[in-house]
């Protein structure tokens, strides 16, 4: 139901949702009715919680810090009706932050039937630091409200991450142009996301920046002017005067091939500003071509006894979705006890959301055959192997193997490349394990043995899967320890 955008853009529509009409006339209601909504939810949440959703006193929706992105131009009262209404006459979402601590009590407010103002909750749904709410308007219509969950929120730094600019708008260029350009200024030292802001490519240790002013220090140094770091035309204006003149084009090669993966935006102006103030061209770009139609997949090979926990999810699931976009497999050894393969595998799948594919097999080289069968087009393979830092010397034989085409599942194929990733929590800070998830369901600790069974499973499911680890363990048809 819920449609994902890329890590840069993020977002997304779920149910009846639809852009909804701005005209000169009817933006002071949407405006009231919107304010209203947020001021309705804000009270209700304070009532039952005690917290403030949007600040003491609504303070960042009366000041307009709470909204971000064009939402924020759509409720500033500085842009003129006549003016909105010229450059931006169709609003897509309405979005909003709130602290990421709320998001999971925000969630009960936002349930189908539930009225605010003139809008009654339609629909909703989590994902990721975000809940999407449909909101039905008494005249009818359906609007989008998502509220993005963030450290700082109102913060200089979580508006930057989340911002459009209105001249770029005027213009025809949007936020995420000006989000994906700052990924591509980043080449190959730096990269930039709405989440985490600007990091480096190499050091997974890297903190990262996220306020405006450092990001241009970073990028730029510290004498360029941070204030153009803003907007797209801005950012345009410090590559042409503080970056090499002889990497420009590479700048500009990348962020069109960026740009041109997603259909969703028209690209033309932001493109021609480019290529206008910075004397760059389109051109024949073989390795960008090769790029663009390289195919990735993503795998690794879990004993997981008696089934997965939540920390493999954690070590082995986040560094596959760290990396480049590609379907993702892990496959399950025979260590089936008292559960079998394919309750293992439905454990597994569920924790994981669907996003990773789990199935029990005999050898890693099945799960390596499937994972390169799945790339099934002309461009370049690349096979990724994701395994925990206790496994390195495994992987790195895995890897040299693939390479020296000995894998018999294969078939003599082979991958372009083989990459080998490991978990950014080099000291498994979760401390969550399979010996302390079957010594959980020998003490009978059922909150210690959710917590690793994950948040898609109710405290009844929790127990009865508990309990057959327990009843395995006692028959000892499963060691407590391994």
């Amino acid at each position: 139901m819920l449609r994902f955008r890329s890590f840069i853009t993020e977002g997304g529509n779920i149910g009846d949702s639809a852009p909804f009409h701005v005209n000169a006339k009817n933006r002071e209601s949407r405006q009231k009715d919107i304010h209203s909504a947020l001021s309705a939810v804000h009270d209700a949440f304070h009532k039952e919680h005690g917290e403030h959703l949007f600040g003491k006193d609504k303070e960042q929706l009366h000041n307009k810090k709470a909204y971000t992105g064009s939402s924020h131009d759509l409720m500033n009262n500085k842009i003129s009706h006549s003016e909105f209404a010229k450059h931006k006459p169709m609003v897509g979402d309405v979005d909003v932050q709130v602290s990421k601590e709320h998001k999971d009590k925000l969630a009960s407010h936002l349930t189908p039937g539930k009225r605010y103002g003139k809008y009654t909750v339609a629909a909703s749904k989590k994902h990721g630091n975000e809940i999407s709410a449909v909101m039905k308007h008494d005249n009818g219509e359906h609007h989008q409200v998502d509220f993005q969950g963030v450290h700082n929120p109102g913060s200089e730094s979580s508006r930057f991450l989340h911002s459009s600019n209105w001249e770029d708008t005027k213009s025809g260029i949007k936020g995420a142009h000006h989000k994906i350009l700052l990924n591509a200024v980043g080449g190959d030292k730096h990269k930039f996301s709405i989440t985490h802001g600007l990091r480096s490519r190499t050091d997974d240790k890297d903190p990262g920046h996220q306020h405006p002013d450092h990001v241009s220090k970073k990028l730029f140094g510290d004498k360029a002017d941070h204030s153009k770091i803003h907007s797209f035309k801005g950012v345009t204006h410090l590559i042409k005067n503080h970056t090499p003149k002889d990497q420009h084009q590479g700048i500009y090669n990348k962020f069109k091939s960026s740009v041109e993966r997603d259909k969703r935006f028209d690209n033309k102006a932001a493109l021609s500003h480019m290529r206008k103030h910075l004397g760059v061209h389109d051109e024949v770009n073989e390795e960008l071509n090769e790029a663009q139609n390289t195919q990735h997949a993503h795998l690794s090979f879990l004993g997981a006894a008696p089934h997965t926990h939540m920390g493999h999810h954690g070590d082995v699931g986040e560094s596959m979705h760290s990396g480049p976009e590609g379907k993702k497999f892990i496959g399950l050894s025979g260590k089936a006890d008292t559960f079998s393969e394919k309750e293992r595998e439905g454990i597994a799948n569920k924790q994981s959301g669907g996003k990773i594919e789990f199935k029990s097999e005999k050898s890693p080289g099945q799960t390596i055959a499937r994972a390169h069968n799945s790339m099934k087009g002309d461009g370049p393979k690349h096979l990724h192997l994701h395994f925990g830092h206790d496994r390195k010397d495994y992987a790195e034989r895995l890897k040299s193997s693939i390479e020296a085409g000995k894998i018999p599942e294969l078939n003599g194929h082979k991958p372009d490349k083989v990459h080998i990733h490991y978990p950014k929590d080099t000291n498994r800070s979760h401390g969550m394990s399979g010996t302390a998830m079957r010594q959980a369901a020998h003490d009978g600790d059922i909150e210690t043995y959710k917590k690793h069974l994950g948040p898609n499973f109710s405290h009844a499911e929790a127990k009865r899967v508990m309990d057959r680890t327990r009843t395995g363990i006692l028959a000892g048809k499963m060691k407590l320890k391994r």
